[in-house]
């Protein structure tokens, strides 16, 4: 019975976190009015602010943070390395260069090719860590050293890019990098939910693969399973789900680290069910600092990603010490 509580309890306590979401910002607005203005109860109503802003919002930050959790996951199992996420291997990196890169070179470009320029962003980071790590051969730690290699490159040309451009484009481009859901709306979420949601799905049907990789490749291979198609196959879903929620929220760093160790913590190391409550954990943790940063001092807005990192942070230097004691015994 402990895991349906367990999931319960996540799916409760996401769904206060939605309705404080709701709640929370520059103008407050009281459970009752959100009631009101969601099931158009009679009584006094927020129809803008809640329907036209805050909802879509909300829904956006639980999907993206789910997706990321979902690509943490599958990175951390396919390296073997309890330190590795989407945005440390440098996946998020190059789909921020591929957005960057297209408003600079395509400055008129339609809202709706952003996810376009980072899944090929995050695609070529994807396959410049393949080439260079050598998955044939490589260790899972050699791996990951080039990811975050790769990742190094690919932030500093996103760096160059902003400070030798004097374009007032690149203003929004700079609050989108911290990983903000400022101003998001109906439009950003109808870009990417179908993509993201198909490819949830198919993160979850596969989740078995990674529980027979994790067994080493001679059992996997043993048991039927072919590794190297397989770890292609997972990584290209990882790198999917990581850039198209980059596309749309910029760089939530540390989510895809801190939402798969919680997971394992709560439910064990089964990919089965591990997924599904990294993915629940993952959209709790960005619906809780979206709203927080909207309810700390309003008006003004401090990013889901300032404070997803001021949390990641430690968390990193946590599972790092922890990992370097596991070793050693």
């Amino acid at each position: 019975m402990r895991q349906p509580v367990l999931f319960a309890f996540l799916v409760v306590g996401l769904t206060f976190s939605a309705i404080w979401s709701l709640s929370a910002g520059a103008v407050p607005i009281s459970w009752q009015v959100i009631a009101n203005t969601l099931f158009d109860l009679e009584g006094p109503k927020q129809e803008f602010i809640v329907l036209k802003s805050r909802l879509p919002r909300t829904f956006l930050a639980m999907l993206t943070g789910g997706s990321l959790a979902l690509s943490g996951a599958i990175v951390q199992a396919l390296l073997r390395n309890p330190l590795a996420s989407p945005k440390i291997i440098g996946i998020n990196s190059g789909a921020a260069l591929g957005v960057c890169l297209m408003v600079l070179i395509l400055p008129g470009i339609s809202l709706a090719w952003l996810p376009v320029a980072a899944v090929v962003g995050g695609i070529v980071a994807a396959l410049v860590i393949y080439l260079g790590a050598d998955l044939r051969g490589a260790s899972p730690v050699r791996l990951a050293l080039v990811g975050i290699a790769v990742g190094f490159v690919f932030d500093a040309g996103v760096d160059f890019i902003l400070v030798t451009s004097s374009d007032a484009q690149f203003s929004a481009p700079l609050i989108w990098l911290t990983g903000s859901l400022w101003a998001r709306g109906w439009t950003h979420l109808n870009l990417v939910w179908p993509w993201l949601a198909a490819l949830a799905v198919l993160a979850m049907l596969l989740s078995y693969w990674l529980d027979l990789i994790r067994l080493g490749e001679t059992a996997a291979t043993g048991l039927g399973l072919r590794v190297r198609v397989a770890r292609l196959i997972l990584l290209s879903i990882a790198v999917l789900l990581a850039a198209l929620s980059v596309s749309v929220v910029g760089v939530l760093g540390f989510v895809g680290l801190m939402a798969p160790h919680i997971a394992r913590t709560l439910v064990g190391g089964s990919h089965k069910v591990m997924m599904p409550c990294a993915m629940l954990v993952g959209m709790w943790l960005v619906v809780l600092a979206d709203a927080a940063g909207r309810a700390i001092a309003p008006p003004v807005e401090v990013s889901a990603g300032v404070l997803t990192a001021m949390l990641g942070a430690p968390f990193f230097v946590y599972v790092m010490i922890r990992a370097g004691r596991a070793a050693r015994v």
